[in-house]
């Protein structure tokens, strides 16, 4: 089953994938999409993040669940700590072999998008590596910053530098819709930035989970806690799952929506 979800051939096998990963069909743009990966190793205690290393469980279901919410997207919202941490990411939406186009397609066809996302960077200290692929790739980098980091690091830097007395997530969320003119933000921060959009007043209106189901995870792979999923399905007026076996681990991919 699953090897047969990540062989895609056009929009409409797009469509069919994501309602087989999730068990509803995306046929929406939320205002502000909240895609991760995460561990349930207790029913009462908060889901924890899965952190992007050789120790994490490997799953072609959840890279493509990620894509799916890329390719709807208008802008997606990243860490300077991610780009730290995962020296070879991109954002290509070809980037199996065996979807071909069809995110491509889906992109344009079903959602009449034919520029690439917005990509932001939220970065307190203005580290940032320029030689990283997202800098060279499909997307289109934006550096959201304090005064001072756009002032001192990032004059010379080969894309968008906004500065911000105060940044953080909220404020680059604001910055997208009413600057950029985004309808569907997906939010790819760690679940340390990310788990504040859950306080009042809530900004996530979808949230794409990918619960990875085994027993115990390499604690070198669990990342920071996130939230109950039993808070968050009371934060969401409707949720649809749908669970699989690959690789001789199971998952199950759920998608709460306000």
């Amino acid at each position: 089953m699953a090897a047969s979800l990540v062989e895609l051939t056009d929009a409409a096998s797009v469509d069919r994938a994501a309602l087989a990963l999730f068990g509803s069909p995306l046929d929406t743009r939320p205002a502000v999409s909240h895609s991760t990966a995460v561990w349930r190793a207790d029913e009462d205690q908060p889901v924890l993040s899965i952190r992007i290393n050789e120790h994490s469980p490997k799953s072609e279901l959840d890279f493509l669940a990620l894509h799916i919410g890329r390719a709807r997207a208008d802008a997606i919202i990243i860490t300077g700590k991610i780009l730290r941490e995962e020296p070879e990411l991109t954002y290509d939406l070809r980037a199996d072999p065996r979807w071909g186009d069809a995110l491509v397609s889906w992109r344009e066809c079903r959602w009449g998008l034919s520029d690439p996302p917005w990509l932001l960077i939220l970065t307190g200290s203005g580290d940032v590596d320029f030689d990283h692929p997202v800098f060279h790739g499909w997307v289109r980098p934006i550096i959201f910053t304090t005064d001072r980091a756009a002032s001192r690091k990032l004059a010379a830097a080969p894309c968008p530098v906004v500065a911000d007395a105060a940044p953080d997530i909220r404020r680059a969320i604001a910055h997208l819709q009413i600057a950029r003119a985004c309808e569907c933000i997906s939010i790819e921060a760690g679940a340390s930035t990310s788990r504040t959009l859950y306080e009042r007043p809530r900004v996530v209106t979808e949230l794409l989970a990918s619960v990875y189901l085994e027993p115990s995870l390499d604690e070198r792979a669990q990342g920071a806690p996130l939230v109950k999923l039993s808070e968050a399905r009371r934060m969401f007026r409707s949720e649809t799952s749908a669970t699989h076996r690959e690789r001789g681990q199971h998952w199950s991919f759920h998608r709460l929506r306000r």
